[in-house]
């Protein structure tokens, strides 16, 4: 039976939002324009000081908002929120986002593979529909990415989908834990989980019929950890890296000035716990993955199928 067809909702909308002014309020119209009759926003209010969540009640009575105690940070906030839905298929959005008509369909009909775990759109840049890009990929030994270019019409594996928009089954959810709440504030959230799921044995595919567009910011309107980028970095790495991929991402942020007390808080962190709880369920390696989308970054590449 397809998705699409069963009796239960059908998607779960997760909207996040810290301090996201009107750009909230923007997002829940666009998302309650497009989701599915039988759909169901839920607004993750993290600790706003702003009062943008507080609006929504009046103009959009059928959102529920669900206001955290402490601030979580995007990662543990989303998995926050989808624990409380009910939707078969669960959407994690960006508060910051303009979605099309048709999104819903497609990446349903995308997740009906059971190997696929997670579906992303095309994402271009608000205000400037022509700059698009489509999934992406790490450029540097200090996983800089950057987006990858069109290859098709229908939706194919990427190594990294955008965070922004994703869309995965409930069961892939359950079974995999989501997004890794260890991670910091902001800033490779989606690195982590696509590398996870790669390597647990589910893909990660961009459905180019859909494009998404993303406000993209040259700063936040909120403060973060001082760390949280690098720490997060290094999280990724420790996690998911053989020791002499680790030992390169390691020398590729030495020079950033926070990276003392990132490194301190990733030490003092459970990294080394969840590195076990990671490795123990995985099908593959990082060294599968790179050699699977042809990643060229890192030198003495080493191991192999688990």
């Amino acid at each position: 039976m397809s998705l699409s067809s069963r009796s239960a909702t059908s998607v779960s909308a997760v909207v996040v939002s810290h301090d996201e002014g009107v750009n909230l309020a923007r997002t829940v119209h666009v998302l309650l324009a497009t989701l599915p009759r039988d759909g169901e926003l839920v607004v993750v209010d993290d600790c706003s000081t702003d009062g943008s969540a507080d609006v929504l009640a009046d103009s959009y009575p059928t959102v529920r908002v669900l206001r955290t105690d402490t601030r979580l940070g995007v990662a543990a906030a989303r998995n926050f929120g989808a624990r409380r839905t009910a939707g078969e298929i669960v959407l994690f959005a960006d508060a910051h986002v303009d979605a099309p008509l048709g999104w819903f369909e497609a990446f349903a009909s995308a997740l009906e593979r059971p190997e696929v775990g997670v579906a992303g759109p095309g994402v271009s840049v608000m205000g400037n529909h022509a700059a698009r890009g489509y999934g992406m990929t790490w450029t540097s030994p200090a996983l800089r990415v950057d987006w990858l270019p069109s290859r098709g019409s229908e939706p194919y594996a990427v190594p990294i989908l955008g965070g922004c928009f994703v869309a995965m089954r409930r069961d892939v959810f359950e079974a995999t834990g989501g997004w890794d709440e260890g991670l910091v504030g902001w800033g490779y959230d989606d690195s982590e989980l696509a590398l996870r799921l790669w390597t647990l044995g589910y893909e990660c595919v961009v459905v180019p019929a859909v494009c998404v567009a993303h406000l993209f910011r040259r700063a936040f309107p909120y403060g973060l950890p001082a760390d949280a980028v690098t720490h997060n970095l290094l999280r990724v790495a420790g996690i998911h890296f053989a020791a002499t991929r680790f030992a390169q991402v390691v020398r590729g942020l030495t020079d950033r000035r926070d990276f003392s007390t990132a490194l301190a808080r990733f030490v003092e962190s459970d990294a080394l716990r969840r590195q076990e709880q990671v490795r123990a369920r995985r099908r593959y390696d990082d060294d599968w993955f790179c050699k699977r989308f042809g990643i060229d970054v890192f030198d003495g590449q080493e191991g192999g199928i688990q």
